[in-house]
Order: structure tokens, then C-alpha cells, then sequence
């Protein structure tokens, strides 16, 4: 493995951001930041960023996508961690007398089921974990926020209720990010891109069939808006190799038919 200087992430300490970069990378130093804009513009050289780009109950992190595809940098290694939300409140607080609750968009959605059925209002935050410590400045009993259950052993707080995401199935996934290759101990066999379509009937189509006939494997294809292009959208995908003379081969016929194709990280994944 390279030498990593600083990985910057957003959020603050107890976040799931730290807790990907302390089960790999127990002895580096970690910056927070409160913005995905902050990782992607600190990483460069020996320091590197960690985003979460996709949780597999709501879907894309469009923030966090965007920041990393408008950026230079390259993504070089992809976390997945299961993510078990609690609801969190001061030590003396009843689940009974929460009037709000407080956390990162991204955790109210994927606890949208329970928090429904609380019938309480929602604020959101900039990160899960300062939902938690946010609760010892409000010094109010009736609210609570959403973060993730080592809090447990905080004297502080108490754990209200466990596993209250929407499934049980709840995953996010991170990726690393730089401009110098890490050099991880893994394989890499994904690759993530950016795809522009021609504004040509059937543009989109005949890309999609150069996938097929070089046999690779797409796993993701998600269209988002061109901002300022009204309808015009560009496609994040992901697919299956690990062989570069494919990832040429597969270049050089979809700038054809395509506007734009980029890849923008060629990766392994580790699951943690």
C-alpha cells in the first residue's frame, strides 16, 4: 500500500465514515469536514477522501457523486459496511416523549418507516453522528437523533430504539478517493464511469449494445440531469473488469456514439 498522508471525510467522530476508515485504516490520521465539496477539494497527493456514493435502501448519494465526478480525482478502492441506525436521546429521555428527531438526510430517509409512525417532526443535519452530540447543547429530553449503536456505551445517551432502518439489509457504499493510486491489496475488478449520450435517436441504445458485445457486465446504470442542459442527463455506471485492454477497446467505440465516456475509478471491493 502507498503511503497515505490524511483521509479527509464528512462528518464528524462516531460517524460511519470513521468508523470504514478505522476498521482499514486504524493508524492514519482522519480530517473531518463538514461538506463532500471539502473531501473532494482536500484530497490530492499523499491525503485522500472517503465519500459515500450509494446506500441500498434510498439509492445514489447524488451530492457526494457530483462533487467526485467534477473533480479530477480518481477513485481507487470501494468499502461496504452495514449500516444499523438507532434512535439516540439524552440519558434520561423516553422513547415516548421524542417530539424530534434530528440527523443526516440521507439516515432520516433510510428510517423513514419508523420515524412515520413516530409522528415526530424531522430536522435534518450535516452528518449522523453530531445528530447524537448536537443533543448535549439542546439539553431537551424530547429529541433525539439517528446515528449508529456504539453510541451505546456513551454514559451520555441513550440507545431509544435499535434497528430502525426500513430493512434489516441496510448497506452503504464508500469510496476512496485521490489523484495517486493507493495501491490496495485488492483486486480490481469494478470499474465506475460517466456516459454522455449523442442527442441522436438511438444513441443511448448503441452504447448500451457495445457493452454487450465486448461481454461485459453493467451494474449500474443511473441517469441524472445535465446541469444547465435542460433534458440532457449523463448516466453513472458501474460494470464488471478488470482487464485494461477491454476498458481501451470499450473507450474507443463508445466515443463513436457518445458525447462523453469517462471512467472515473478502476477499483476492488472490500467488505467490512
Amino acid at each position: 500500500m502507498k503511503n497515505i498522508n490524511k483521509i479527509y471525510y464528512q462528518g464528524s467522530k462516531g460517524s460511519y465514515s470513521e468508523s470504514v476508515l478505522k476498521s482499514y485504516f486504524p493508524n492514519k490520521q482522519y480530517v473531518e469536514c463538514q461538506t463532500f465539496r471539502e473531501v473532494v477539494a482536500q484530497a490530492g497527493g499523499d491525503d485522500y477522501g472517503l465519500l459515500p456514493v450509494e446506500n441500498s435502501l434510498v439509492g445514489t448519494v447524488v451530492d457526494s457523486y457530483e462533487n467526485l465526478i467534477q473533480s479530477e480525482l480518481t477513485v481507487y478502492g470501494e468499502f461496504k459496511k452495514k449500516i444499523t441506525h438507532a434512535l439516540i436521546g439524552l440519558k434520561d429521555s423516553k422513547l415516548e416523549n421524542i417530539e424530534r428527531v434530528i440527523s443526516h438526510p440521507q439516515a432520516l430517509q433510510q428510517c423513514s418507516n419508523f420515524l412515520q409512525e413516530m409522528n415526530v417532526q424531522l430536522q435534518p443535519v450535516f452528518d449522523t453522528a453530531g445528530s447524537v452530540l448536537s443533543l448535549l447543547d439542546e439539553e431537551s429530553e424530547t429529541i433525539a437523533g439517528i446515528a449508529g449503536e456504539h453510541f451505546e456505551g456513551d454514559s451520555r445517551f441513550k440507545v431509544l430504539k435499535k434497528n430502525i432502518s426500513n430493512h434489516v439489509e441496510n448497506y452503504t457504499r464508500f469510496f476512496l478517493v485521490g489523484d495517486q493510486d493507493t495501491k490496495l491489496e485488492i483486486s480490481k475488478n469494478k470499474r465506475s464511469a460517466i456516459l454522455i449520450a449523442d442527442d441522436k435517436p438511438g444513441s443511448l441504445l448503441s452504447a448500451l449494445k457495445i457493452f454487450e458485445e465486448t461481454n461485459v457486465n453493467l451494474t449500474k446504470l443511473e441517469s441524472r440531469p445535465i446541469i444547465g442542459s435542460p433534458w440532457e442527463y449523463k448516466f453513472y455506471i458501474d460494470y464488471q473488469n478488470s482487464d485494461g485492454y477491454i476498458d481501451t477497446q470499450l473507450k474507443d467505440k463508445l466515443d463513436l456514439v457518445t458525447k462523453k465516456f469517462k471512467i472515473i475509478g478502476r477499483y476492488g471491493t472490500i467488505d467490512l
